[in-house]
């Protein structure tokens, strides 16, 4: 039996994949990647899901086991870690995509906790454009970071500044609306004070902090994979976009997020 389901989420490049390996490491969590992305769920659930519907696939989502949702090659390849687990019943999984999914998702279940996770927009733009298999080739970052015409190809997709912006107010909106269901994490806060702030929302996720996640937390914070999608954080300088980033586009986005509620993520 699912005890409870915890979602995390955030537009991609912003360190879902490390926070939701982190979650993972609990061994009373079985955890799923990106589902509603999978060939086996893809249109699963939708906004207008009913509550039992949304029930069905997680109890499917918890059942199964395959090479996409429990990403095999690279617990295989060790970019991701493998952990021991003891009779889980706590079902986690990630999302980049299908965010208009999550508000419906909170109202309509109460057993969902969002961890919703929020990166510099600078920072997510950089890391977009030096990841290969994101940002096609070609493709110019002054013509693309506003809108990513070039990556969104349909409603489910959230590439760019303005789709940074809508997922990052939904997040502040849903906290309000759900304080207790709804977390949201800053990446640069998290790399600045790791065991602090994942001891703080595994507390508010009703969850010991167990040896396992402690070991992890510093494996990953201490060491830096080879690999583009490397859960390992260490040496990660996450100020790059400051000297790689066209300062044009930094000027613009610090100028459109003054005196608003999402200047707090210009770290």
């Amino acid at each position: 039996m699912i005890s409870k389901v915890i979602l995390v989420a955030g537009v991609a490049r912003s360190g879902t994949s490390w926070i939701g390996q982190v979650i993972n490491s609990h061994p009373k969590v079985r955890y799923q990647f990106q589902p509603l992305f999978s060939y086996e769920f893809r249109g699963s659930v939708n906004e207008d899901s009913s509550p039992e519907e949304f029930g069905t696939f997680f109890k499917d989502l918890f059942q199964a086991d395959t090479e996409f949702l429990g990403q095999k090659d690279k617990v295989a390849k060790g970019i991701y870690p493998d952990f021991k687990k003891d009779n889980p019943n706590i079902l986690s999984f990630k999302e980049n995509k299908f965010q208009s999914v999550i508000p419906p998702l909170l109202r309509k279940r109460q057993d969902v906790h969002l961890v919703g996770i929020i990166r510099n927009p600078c920072a997510v733009l950089l890391s977009w454009t030096k990841n290969k298999s994101e940002f096609p080739e070609g493709s110019d970052i002054m013509e693309e970071w506003r809108f990513a015409a070039c990556k969104n190809k349909g409603p489910e997709d959230y590439f760019g500044y303005y789709k940074w912006k809508e997922v990052a107010n939904l997040y502040l909106d849903l906290k309000q609306q759900f304080p207790e269901r709804v977390s949201i994490l800053s990446y640069e806060e998290l790399l600045n004070a790791p065991e602090e702030k994942f001891k703080g929302l595994f507390e508010r996720l009703d969850l010991d902090y167990s040896e396992q996640t402690a070991k992890f937390v510093t494996e990953s914070t201490a060491g830096r994979g080879d690999n583009y999608y490397s859960v390992y954080t260490g040496g990660v300088n996450k100020d790059k976009w400051k000297s790689e980033l066209p300062s044009v586009i930094v000027e613009e986005i610090y100028e459109d997020l003054k005196a608003t509620r999402l200047e707090q993520f210009l770290q």
